[in-house]
């Protein structure tokens, strides 16, 4: 049909060049021509930065997308060529939990193995966790980051495992007995999930573990990124001949629709490069003890290892969230085992979010940790807390740390 076209223009041409009117038409090509050439112009300049913005989109945000709706106009001695981007950007969820076993005191199965159900959810973002079942499900595939940390009397075997689809052991924290005192063990991957895979905690037959609302025994995981199972289809450019008046009309259309989508790109651009980079890693460093005989004290971690965003204070031992979003955060305690040991994380001053925690257990030391993805509110304080009759130790190799680092923001 195109060539028809072309071919009716070249006999209009020819008639009108016999004609009189031989001059004006001519004239009037000439304005098409302009017009067009403003137009392939435009365009030009409008795709130029399109592409520039979707490259930088892929790159900040790592999002695939394709693109489409090329269009070539073609008359005799005039020619536009066009072209045309979309961007399809994977819907990637924000999925992010933190759950801990909760209740006051310890869970023990001498008959068989049992699941662990994690009632006291601190972070769900995306839904993921059910505390009726203690299944995490993963809802694309990708690879997620998954961490659990368990506490217990040392009296008496612990364990925690992890399963996944309920039969394959993905990874276990077990402790056997040790005499008078208590213990934390934790583990952690980053597991490639299929969407739909579910994660579940599991107590071994004669064993035990224990909890009570100040989250010794957590159970933790994010996605880090998602994978997919194929490349994005690419869709070459078709070639359409069009009447040189349609073309006008098309083209300006397109060069609208082409003007909104390199606006909204570039909106979006700016909207991802505002997010602040927030990370921080620091330790008590020192060389020595420190003790709480007449209550809690505030630990101030003195060696900053990294303060990317400088949202951890060093004078206040404080990390306050610049922005609302989920972070994830961590900290590890040593200190000799003949004194109680402690270190709390404490959201705003008041409330306890995680723990470690060592009774007593002899000579020689120990070192416990824990950590989580918490939903945080812009200007949340995190600090961490020496609690009454405890003791924390640390020199200047770091043993006892405090980090954490902003997943993404909400």
């Amino acid at each position: 049909m195109s060539r028809c076209v072309s071919v009716l223009l070249v006999l209009v041409l020819v008639a009108r060049l016999s004609s009189a009117q031989q001059v004006n038409n001519r004239a009037e090509l000439k304005e098409v021509e302009k017009v067009l050439e403003e137009l392939k112009a435009e365009r030009r300049a409008m795709s130029d930065r399109l592409q520039a913005a979707e490259r930088e989109l892929k790159r900040v945000r790592g999002e695939e997308y394709e693109r489409r709706n090329e269009e070539t106009v073609e008359t005799r001695d005039i020619s536009l060529s066009v072209n045309c981007g979309k961007l399809f950007f994977a819907d990637t969820p924000k999925v992010a939990f933190a759950v801990s076993l909760g209740g006051n005191g310890v869970v023990k199965t001498t008959t068989g193995s049992m699941d662990l159900i994690y009632k006291e959810v601190l972070t769900n973002v995306g839904g993921a966790y059910s505390d009726a079942t203690g299944e995490f499900t993963a809802p694309i595939r990708g690879v997620y980051y998954v961490r659990f940390t368990a506490n217990a009397p040392t009296n008496f075997p612990m364990s925690a495992v992890l399963y996944k689809n309920g039969a394959e052991v993905q990874l276990i924290a077990h402790e056997q007995p040790s005499g008078e005192g208590s213990d934390t063990a934790s583990n952690g991957a980053a597991l490639l999930l299929q969407a739909g895979d579910k994660l579940k905690m599991m107590l071994w037959h004669n064993t035990h573990i224990w909890d009570n609302s100040n989250h010794h025994s957590t159970f933790s995981g994010f996605l880090l990124f998602p994978l997919v199972d194929e490349p994005p289809t690419e869709f070459d450019a078709e070639a359409e001949l069009k009447a040189l008046q349609a073309s006008l009309k098309q083209v300006q259309t397109d060069n609208l629709e082409v003007k909104e989508r390199l606006e909204s790109a570039e909106r979006e651009l700016k909207a991802t490069r505002d997010v602040p980079k927030v990370a921080f890693a620091v330790s008590l460093g020192g060389n020595g003890l420190q003790e709480a005989t007449t209550g809690r004290k505030t630990l101030i971690y003195k060696d900053v290892m990294t303060n990317i965003g400088q949202a951890y204070s060093s004078e206040t031992g404080e990390f306050t969230a610049p922005i609302r979003g989920v972070y994830y955060v961590r900290f590890t305690a040593n200190a000799p085992t003949n004194f109680p040991m402690s270190a709390v994380l404490y959201k705003n001053g008041a409330e306890v979010q995680l723990i470690a925690h060592e009774q007593p257990s002899g000579e020689g030391s120990d070192t416990a940790s824990n950590g989580a993805a918490l939903l945080l509110q812009a200007g949340d304080k995190l600090k961490m807390m020496l609690w009454h009759n405890t003791h924390i130790w640390d020199n200047s190799n770091h043993h006892s740390t405090f980090s954490g680092f902003l997943l993404f923001p909400l």
